[in-house]
């Protein structure tokens, strides 16, 4: 009986020693990208030099992220994954629906502020790109926030703050296209240190266009 006991915990030291490895691989590559794309810029970047700074082969990089936009996904899949689920987790009771999506989005914003050029590039290569495992993750993120912006929205109608034709879904993907093109606007418009209360102010503004709707006052 004594030597399989041996032998399955082997393969367990043996399988944990290599998740560690795994771990501490990734960790390589993500620190390395980053910095890279810090340093030298997206494009000036190429991944053999992400490689070589991380101490790791082409093909093991590869095994991590299919291209370079890839690993630009990689460094912030993990943390805006946790961010989206820290701002829906405090969600506003304020008495307006244009108050608690800023509450929301607020995080995201001060997010960008702390890496603006990264967070550029990120939001450059975005359009139009589903290819690779961290792009997919990246997709099905948005995906996540529109649906805890939905549960915001369909809050919003049972408290009869707003009263909605759409279903909560439809407003919730309006609601999330406005924020897409308001924090490329803000990241665009101003080149070097954008200005977070400018930014959640312009975002305000849109945002509360949508919800007064278009219909005159009666």
């Amino acid at each position: 009986m004594a030597a399989p006991m041996a032998r399955g915990g082997g393969r367990t030291v043996e399988g944990g020693l290599r998740e560690r490895s795994k771990a501490r691989r990734l960790g390589n590559i993500r620190r390395a990208a980053r910095e890279l794309f810090v340093e030298k810029g997206y494009d000036a970047t190429t991944t053999r030099a992400i490689a070589k700074r991380a101490g790791v082969g082409l093909g093991t990089l590869f095994t991590y992220a299919a291209d370079k936009r890839d690993l630009l996904f990689l460094i912030f899949n993990d943390e805006l994954i946790e961010l989206a689920a820290q701002a829906f987790a405090q969600s506003s009771s304020a008495p307006a629906l244009v108050d608690r999506l800023v509450a929301v989005f607020h995080d995201f914003y001060a997010y960008f502020t702390r890496q603006p050029n990264l967070a550029r590039f990120l939001l450059r290569e975005l359009t139009f790109y589903t290819h690779g495992p961290e792009a997919r993750r990246f997709q099905a993120h948005r995906d996540r926030i529109v649906a805890g912006v939905a549960a915001v929205v369909a809050r919003a109608r049972a408290e009869g703050i707003i009263v909605a034709a759409g279903d909560d879904r439809l407003v919730a993907r309006a609601i999330f296209d406005i924020y897409s093109a308001e924090v490329r606007r803000w990241l665009a418009d101003d080149q070097n240190e954008p200005n977070l209360a400018h930014g959640l102010t312009a975002l305000r503004r849109v945002l509360q266009v949508l919800v007064d709707g278009l219909q005159p006052r009666r």
